[in-house]
């Protein structure tokens, strides 16, 4: 079993805040040309992991910007069955239409 042992004349430095590591506002693109968003920014616009984003250049910059699920193409179809499709159970229609 070791021991600590304290360095001589060592003495504890005041609590200094830091910055979380992994809390900034940079990352560097991966050679799979992924991206890592900080999460704090992440945070500030809402997104969660699954959201669907789109990239646009602009200025020779590049824009990140989250897709707003109700622009889906098939949005208004969803909406025009209302709740009919709540406690739909694919498995069990498809036993129905086709029994084994």
């Amino acid at each position: 079993m070791t021991t600590k042992v304290k360095a001589k004349g060592s003495r504890k430095l005041p609590a200094q805040k830091s910055q979380r590591r992994g809390r900034t506002s940079t990352s560097k693109l991966s050679d799979k040309n992924q991206v890592t968003v900080p999460i704090d920014i992440l945070r500030e616009i809402g997104l969660e992991p699954g959201d669907p984003v789109s990239f646009e250049v602009k200025d020779g910059k590049i824009l990140i910007n989250q897709i707003d699920n109700d622009s889906h193409p098939f949005a208004e179809l969803i909406a025009v069955a209302g709740s009919i499709y709540d406690n739909f159970d694919l498995k069990k229609e498809r036993s129905r239409m086709w029994p084994e």
